[in-house]
């Protein structure tokens, strides 16, 4: 573990204000899904799971409940501060791209909207296999942002316009924060590739009205990326239209699609 992580390329920062809010909206706009790919798994009491680059710990204190008190969750995140604290869930502030992997071994890794934004994302998937113990289930779940006909529903042209070039925006900024957009549907072969079996794949995704979900999460990362954005041509009008535009009820989006893969470690063999 460290004490100083170094300096990040992540398109968001845990420190600023805003990022309470999109690690919320985060949890709203998925967490029903991830847990119920999670449930599925029949995650048991006394089991031991690590949550990678665990944002604001939902998706932990989810599974501390279900291990129980014989049961340990880790929580690790490069700026843990939002995890908040409970009983048997460690918190620890780790790199997954530099520091050293715990020295324990893990019945179930979940790892949510992380990798896409790595771009060692195939060398660092492959060490979260090797913390996996024989049997040990990964779970990684990631959007899919290379799609971008998202809007179901609009009252407003223009803003409809202005929302569509946002997202267009943040696609093409994506590289240079080390996102890639179209990860997600390659990791179900990059997961049999480092060794797992019976890898499956889910896709969710569902309509969100403005003012909940998705819309949001997108308003606050307008709020996050407005610097950009104003640099990359947005004007302060247009910015308003588009947040005033994410909490109308009558504006429908769909969220992205998002990809989650879960893949198994083999037994070891007698």
């Amino acid at each position: 573990m460290t004490t100083e992580p170094p300096a990040v390329t992540y398109a968001f920062d845990n420190d600023v204000s805003e990022a309470a809010n999109q690690l919320r909206h985060i949890g709203d706009t998925v967490d029903p899904h991830s847990i119920a790919v999670l449930d599925t798994l029949g995650v048991k009491s006394g089991s031991t799971c690590w949550d990678v680059g665990a944002g604001s710990g939902s998706i932990a204190r989810w599974l501390a409940q279900r291990v129980g008190p014989h049961g340990r969750v880790l929580a690790t995140d490069i700026k843990p501060q939002h995890v908040q604290v409970q009983d048997n869930l460690e918190i620890l502030r780790h790199d997954v791209r530099t520091d050293p992997f715990p020295p324990d071994r893990f019945d179930l890794i979940h790892a949510r909207l992380l990798l896409m934004h790595l771009p060692a994302r195939e060398q660092i998937l492959g060490r979260l296999v090797e913390a996996l113990k024989p049997g040990g289930i990964l779970v990684v779940s990631d959007w899919e942002t290379s799609h971008l006909d998202l809007v179901l529903d609009s009252p407003d042209e223009n803003g409809t316009r202005v929302f569509q070039r946002f997202l267009e925006t943040c696609l093409a900024g994506s590289p240079a924060v080390g996102i890639d957009p179209r990860w997600a549907a390659r990791a179900n072969g990059a997961m049999r590739r480092a060794g797992l079996t019976d890898v499956t794949t889910t896709v969710h995704a569902r309509s969100w009205a403005g003012g909940t979900g998705a819309c949001l999460l997108h308003r606050s990362n307008t709020i996050q990326l407005q610097p950009h954005l104003l640099l990359g041509g947005f004007t302060e009008d247009e910015l308003t239209t588009l947040r005033e535009l994410l909490i109308d009820p009558r504006f429908v989006i769909s969220s992205y699609l998002m990809f989650t893969t879960v893949g198994v470690r083999a037994p070891e063999r007698p």
